[in-house]
């Protein structure tokens, strides 16, 4: 098992699991920059909890967004494969 040492938001982790650890870094960066882009957007109030849930809300949002792109690509490519596929049996 690999582990990375990551800093997100002023607190650090060490994360462990099968990736490699430059890649956790990079994710650690991600979420921290959408976490201090969200908190330079919210009242000095807000505190780090509500960012980092807020975070996690937008980069949910990223994903399901993208995950119905891929499908929409996906059944776009299926259609055109087939349409082809009957010019060429035709």
């Amino acid at each position: 098992m690999k582990s990375a040492e990551v800093e997100i938001f002023g607190t650090s982790y060490t994360v462990r699991g099968e990736e490699d650890p430059e890649y956790v870094q990079s994710l650690a960066r991600y979420v921290d920059e959408r976490m201090r882009a969200l908190q330079k957007k919210s009242p000095s109030t807000v505190s780090a909890q509500k960012i980092a849930v807020l975070t996690a809300v937008n980069i949910a949002d990223e994903l399901f967004k993208l995950r119905k792109r891929q499908t929409e690509v996906e059944n776009i490519i299926q259609k055109k494969t087939a349409d082809l596929f009957d010019i060429l049996e035709g």
